[in-house]
């Protein structure tokens, strides 16, 4: 005797084994974007400098992380590239960024502009960036390291040529935590940054 199974329950049964096999697509990506320090981690401004225009790049960057995707470290050597986790514009456009509004509440100046944007104002310095490392361990650290350079708009004459380095708790093994880190640590550059800028005459 032959059973006929109704249309109905044969489709049905065919999506359950085509979502229990993965034939139905991998999920949806997460979106994620660096921040400018903000409430309690600001930390007070470095000092007041409304006159002083400033122009934040460009910007140099591993290729590595020249990417969608987030990229952690998983031991000494090995990367790991998140396909499912990944940035909603670019890592690299997002360091300026941050590092832009960073860098504008810490000497509370509004003239400050975003490379390769040209400034509607008077700019006195250029902020390069050169990011040699930048990446972290989910729920360990995130490390930041980065030869920065303040120099003049007028000539291009480097005023400032600096190497810092900074290592961030991250909370949890979580991605969200791990951007969260990678903020803070961009927060205390920028802070580290805004401190020499802030004793430097208007040229």
């Amino acid at each position: 005797m032959t059973l006929l199974v109704p249309r109905a329950a044969a489709i049905a049964a065919l999506v359950a084994i085509a979502a229990t096999t993965g034939c139905l697509g991998a999920p949806q990506p997460r979106f994620y974007t660096l921040s400018a320090a903000s409430g309690a981690d600001a930390g007070a401004p470095v000092a007041s400098r409304p006159d002083l225009g400033l122009v934040v790049g460009p910007l140099e960057f591993p290729r590595y992380l020249d990417r969608p995707e987030l990229v952690s470290r998983d031991g000494s050597h090995q990367l790991v590239v998140a396909d499912a986790h990944r940035w909603g514009g670019s890592m690299a456009s997002d360091v300026l960024r941050a590092v832009a509004d960073d860098l504008g509440r810490l000497l509370a100046t509004a003239r400050v502009v975003v490379y390769p944007a040209a400034p509607r104002f008077d700019a006195k310095y250029r902020v390069l960036l050169d990011v040699h490392e930048f990446e972290g361990v989910l729920g360990e650290k995130v490390t930041l390291r980065v030869r920065w350079t303040i120099a003049a708009v007028k000539d291009g004459r480097a005023v400032v040529v600096h190497e810092s380095a900074f290592e961030q708790p991250v909370a949890s093994p979580s991605y969200e935590d791990l951007v969260s880190a990678e903020s803070a640590a961009l927060g205390a550059l920028s802070r580290e940054i805004a401190e020499q800028l802030a004793g430097l005459p208007p040229r």
